[in-house]
């Protein structure tokens, strides 16, 4: 019970402070003794280069790109369901203007 009353006051301190950017450390001992660290904070973003052009992610070269043909360039495949509106490929047009979006 103390352990998962300290989480969730630890949690709280951190949530306080989520408008940082920055990682927050936070150290603690439990009732038992145990030395516990807790650190929080957002992953490196990864760096995947400019988005390619839409005839290289349409391997099949229907005029769409699939949520397996997106699975080329991760940004994509990651923002997929918002560009297609929840259907199952995305246009060229709808493709240019996430690209935009992306500057």
């Amino acid at each position: 019970m103390n352990r998962t009353l300290t989480l969730l006051a630890t949690g709280a301190l951190l949530a306080s402070g989520g408008a940082y950017a920055q990682d927050q450390t936070v150290h603690f001992t439990e009732a038992n003794g145990t030395r516990v660290t807790l650190t929080s904070g957002q992953p490196a973003p990864d760096h995947y280069g400019p988005p390619p052009a839409f005839a290289t992610l349409d391997a099949n070269h229907n005029g769409r790109i699939t949520r397996e043909e997106a699975n080329a360039y991760p940004p994509l495949l990651n923002d997929f369901d918002y560009i297609a509106h929840h259907a199952n490929s995305i246009s060229k047009a709808q493709y240019e203007h996430w690209v935009k979006s992306q500057n």
